[in-house]
């Protein structure tokens, strides 16, 4: 009985094992890992109004214009990292035009795979009538990652197999191979569509052995149809220095930063981020000003990608020392290239501040441009 016992026991075991046996392990977006990362987007984006109402005279006439720009700039190396990020948001209504921007850049040095010393300049105004600066130093672990030439590679194979002319899902290695081939610094698009197919055909996965017309399309295609950055990694910050209030009345305090930083690809296709800063100034710590921002985004079907994210901003007693404000956005997207590199945008925004008496809603359409 114990032997009938012991041989059932080892035939589940063998078909237990035997189906996994030969699989390899399903690859990350996030397993990607360059020997440095070169990251620089910018894109504008740009909305006008113009309503005229049946009054004869210019009682409801109304004109209202909007232009932001964004720019983010990421260098990450075994040794060295840098940071550049800046947004300016320009708004014109009847009432006159107020414009706002932010701007911070950083300086790391890694002591190790991912222990970092830090330093950080910041500058923030508001309708040119607020205006601090900050400068900030300390400790940080982490690092960022350009994930993107594996998240290409992943999406050559998936076009290739929707499309027949790879017969099976290519391995890790081959898929690592083909993210570095994409992620080299030098050659032409076209030398990089060769090199693919080249890898591709070692596998023996091609349909009919030799790529073909419809192998290196598809390979364009796949490369062209990247809509954004992928960025993988996450890093935590821990700094302190001064914080200089220029406008409206100088002061100057010493500033302790805690920042955390997380950023995810879960598909080729996907996109999410989460960054949440905090100041406060040393000698009264109940002074404080939190920001947070966490974002969404997904290439859709037939050239659509939608985008939504959420940002939370404190300002306790740290512009104003006898008031606390709080204020919430929400935004969603769906954005679309129209021809080239402008972009079609429908953009639904809700948002809610300290003293607005209900929620502040809007639905524009705009226009932009990536320029690199």
């Amino acid at each position: 009985m114990k032997r009938i016992i012991f041989w059932m026991f080892v035939l589940v075991v063998v078909f237990v094992a035997v189906p996994t046996t030969g699989q390899q392990r399903v690859l990350s977006v996030c397993d990607f890992e360059p020997p440095e990362s070169r990251i620089s987007n910018l894109s504008l984006q740009g909305s006008f109004n113009w309503y005229d109402g049946p009054f004869a005279d210019d009682r409801n006439r109304a004109i209202s214009a909007g232009f932001t720009a964004d720019y983010s700039g990421l260098y990450n190396s075994a040794s060295l990292g840098r940071q550049f990020d800046a947004r300016t948001e320009l708004r014109g209504a009847n009432s006159g035009w107020t414009i706002d921007f932010t701007g911070s850049g950083s300086l790391q040095s890694f002591f190790d795979a991912d222990l970092f010393g830090v330093g950080t300049f910041g500058i923030t105004t508001s309708d040119l009538s607020v205006l601090e600066v900050d400068l900030t130093a300390g400790i940080g672990k982490g690092r960022f990652r350009d994930v993107t030439p594996l998240a290409l590679a992943i999406s050559i194979q998936n076009a290739l197999l929707d499309l027949g002319e790879l017969l099976a899902p290519v391995s890790n290695d081959t898929l690592l191979d083909l993210a570095r081939i994409i992620g080299e610094i030098g050659p032409t698009d076209n030398e990089r569509i060769i090199s693919i197919a080249d890898r591709l055909k070692t596998t023996n996965l091609i349909q009919g052995g030799e790529p073909d017309v419809r192998d290196l399309l598809a390979i364009e295609n796949a490369l062209a149809a990247t809509d954004a950055t992928r960025l993988c990694g996450h890093d935590v910050q821990a700094r302190i220095g001064a914080s200089a209030m220029l406008l409206p009345k100088f002061s100057i305090a010493a500033t302790g930063v805690l920042l955390v930083h997380y950023a995810v690809v879960p598909d080729p296709v996907s996109q999410f981020e989460a960054t949440a800063e905090a100041k406060a100034r040393l000698a009264h710590p109940e002074q404080l000003n939190v920001d947070a921002d966490v974002s969404y985004a997904r290439r859709l079907p037939e050239g659509w990608t939608a985008r939504a994210e959420y940002r939370l901003h404190i300002d306790r007693m740290w512009s104003d020392l006898s008031a606390t404000t709080l204020s919430h956005a929400l935004s969603a997207s769906l954005t679309t290239k129209i021809f080239g590199a402008v972009g079609l945008s429908l953009v639904a925004d809700v948002s809610y501040k300290s003293g607005d008496e209900e929620f502040t809603t809007s639905l524009t359409v705009h226009l932009e441009a990536d320029l690199f």
